[in-house]
């Protein structure tokens, strides 16, 4: 399995022209202790929105979308496959980093084991589903995908769990994030941090 931090640091390396949205719990507080930027939005809570509000920007924009989320935050809220099959965005990538769990509540077991996520996506109209499944895949394949996704497309990585506790909560307002993801969605110069 591949550690987190090592998707997130290559995504936010070679996504720094892309807005990226993180979805809830420790990925987003990693995401945040690996490297944050004006270009990245956290979502601190709405669980399974991620990849809704990640459509909803790719319409805005001709850059490629990234949204990050997780297994559990998937399986919450598949009506965001509906979304994604709906408007089909073409700059869309979206990431689900599999650890089999609710990491940031506990570790309870999700149900990702008993559903194939890609295969999912696939029924609802992702135009491609990739299976990355070391790090050496990781670092060759993912860099072009943030530059040209071809999609929506979907990458998912099975993750390892990562300790309690290990990222600390996220310092930036929710409300102040998304005034500066704003700015620098209308301005990437203005929005520089």
């Amino acid at each position: 399995m591949i550690r987190r931090s090592d998707v997130l640091e290559t995504v936010i390396a070679h996504g720094h022209d892309s807005p990226i949205v993180f979805t809830t719990g420790y990925t987003c507080r990693e995401a945040f202790s690996v490297g944050d930027a004006a270009n990245h939005l956290y979502m601190t809570g709405s669980m399974g929105m991620a990849p809704v509000i990640g459509v909803g920007i790719a319409r805005q924009t001709d850059r490629t979308t990234v949204v990050i989320d997780g297994d559990g935050a998937f399986l919450m809220n598949p009506g965001a496959l509906m979304v994604t099959k709906q408007y089909r965005p073409e700059n869309f990538l979206h990431l689900v980093l599999d650890n089999g769990s609710y990491e940031s509540t506990g570790g309870q077991e999700s149900s990702s084991a008993i559903f194939d996520i890609p295969q999912m996506a696939a029924a609802m109209g992702y135009r491609e589903c990739t299976r990355i499944h070391d790090t050496e895949n990781l670092r060759q394949r993912l860099p072009g995908l943030v530059r040209a996704p071809r999609g929506p497309h979907l990458v998912y990585v099975r993750t390892r769990s990562t300790p309690a506790g290990s990222h600390p909560r996220i310092t930036v307002d929710p409300a102040a994030n998304f005034l500066r993801f704003r700015d620098w969605m209308t301005d990437p110069r203005k929005g520089e941090a």
